[in-house]
C-alpha cells in the first residue's frame, strides 16, 4: 500500500476493462487519479470506484481539443503538478494490408500512436523530476500478426516513440517505459470476435499460442504498470517490457 502516495496519476482508457483496473489499483495505492475516457456516462461509475481519489472527464485523445481537456483538467484537479502518465488507451483494426483503407490506417495510428506523442508532449511540462510516463504498446509491435498489420506498425511505432522519449526526456529526470501486452481478457478482445461465427474457437486458439495457454488478466498488466510508474523502477528508462504468457519467447 502507498507505493503512490502524494502522486497525481492521469489514466487513460479508463472505462475500458483494463482501465476499470488500473483506476482501482492506483488508487489504492494512494495516487490521485484524472481518469479518462470517450463515453461521457461513465463519470460516476468510474469515480465511484474510489470515490474522492478519482476524478473522471470525458475527451477525444485522438483530437488535440481532447488532449488540451485532459491536460487543462488535471492541471486545475492537481494544483499544476503531474507525476505520471499512464497511456493505456488504444483501438484495434483485424483487416489485411491490401483491404485496409486510408481511413482505418488514420485511425489506428491517430488512436495509438499520435496520441500518445501529443498527449505526453502536453503533459510533459507539469512534471517534475521523477515523473514516470508508461505506454502501452502490443506484442503485435514486436512480432507480426496476421491480418494485423496497421494496428501493428502503430504499435511498432510506439516501442519507438517510448524510446526516443526515454532518451530525450532523461534531461528532465522522466523516465518513460512500454508494456507489450499478449492477449488479455477483455472486453476488447471479445468484441474484436463477436461477430464471428467460430469466435469461441477463436477465443481458445488465441490462449493456447501463448506459452502458459491461457489469456492474461488486466490486473496482471497493471500490477507491471504500477511498479513503472512508482519509485521502485527508479533505474528503469526506455525498457519494453512483455507480459504475453510467454507468447514472444517461441
Amino acid at each position: 500500500m502507498n507505493r503512490l502516495k502524494d502522486k497525481c496519476a492521469i489514466i487513460t482508457g479508463a472505462a475500458g476493462g483494463q482501465g476499470r483496473v488500473a483506476c482501482r489499483m492506483f488508487a489504492a495505492e494512494g495516487a490521485r487519479v484524472l481518469a479518462t475516457d470517450l463515453e461521457a456516462g461513465a463519470r460516476r461509475e468510474i469515480e465511484g470506484i474510489a470515490p474522492g481519489a478519482i476524478t473522471y472527464v470525458d475527451a477525444d485523445v485522438a483530437v488535440m481539443d481532447g488532449i488540451e481537456k485532459i491536460v487543462d483538467t488535471a492541471r486545475s484537479v492537481f494544483g499544476g503538478r503531474i507525476d505520471i502518465l499512464y497511456n493505456n488507451h488504444g483501438v484495434i483494426l483485424g483487416k489485411s494490408f491490401m483491404e485496409t483503407t486510408p481511413e482505418e490506417w488514420d485511425r489506428i495510428h491517430n488512436v495509438d500512436l499520435r496520441s500518445v506523442y501529443f498527449l505526453s508532449q502536453r503533459v510533459v511540462p507539469a512534471m517534475s523530476g521523477g515523473g514516470s510516463i508508461v505506454n502501452v504498446s502490443s506484442i503485435g509491435g514486436l512480432v507480426a500478426l496476421e491480418n494485423m498489420t496497421a494496428y501493428g506498425a502503430a504499435k511498432g511505432g510506439l516501442v519507438m516513440l517510448t524510446r526516443g522519449m526515454a532518451l530525450e526526456l532523461r534531461a528532465r529526470a522522466i523516465r518513460v517505459n512500454a508494456i507489450c501486452p499478449g492477449v488479455i481478457d477483455t472486453p476488447m478482445p471479445r468484441n474484436f470476435v463477436r461477430d464471428r461465427p467460430d469466435r469461441d474457437a477463436i477465443m481458445r486458439a488465441m490462449a493456447e499460442r501463448h506459452m502458459m495457454r491461457r489469456l492474461g488478466r488486466p490486473h496482471e498488466v497493471v500490477a507491471l504498470a504500477l511498479f513503472l510508474a512508482s519509485d521502485e523502477s527508479s533505474f528503469m528508462t526506455g525498457s519494453i517490457i512483455t507480459v504475453d504468457g510467454g507468447w514472444t519467447a517461441f
